[in-house]
């Protein structure tokens, strides 16, 4: 029979059997296929295509601030092509 003891996680790595139980048993959150299918594109193109560069401290700040950040830089690179920048 097994303890009914609070969960411990020791710090050597090992679990208690009731908290092993306990995690193994529950659903992960992250399990729903709906979780899986890709994102619904914005405009009338897929984005498929990952783009990565550096900015400082305050342009990142200012960015995040957006209420979208990803479609704030897709457009203001676009308007930046547009214009032969």
């Amino acid at each position: 029979m097994f303890s009914t003891t609070n969960l411990k996680l020791y710090s050597n790595g090992f679990v208690s059997i009731k908290s092993y139980l306990h995690l193994s048993t529950m659903p992960n959150p992250r399990g729903n296929p709906q979780n899986f299918e890709p994102a619904q594109p914005k405009g009338n193109e897929l984005l498929t295509y990952q783009l990565s560069f550096r900015v400082t401290k305050e342009m990142k700040d200012a960015v995040k601030a957006k209420d979208d950040p990803p479609e704030f830089c897709r457009q203001a690179i676009q308007k930046a092509l547009d214009e032969g920048v």
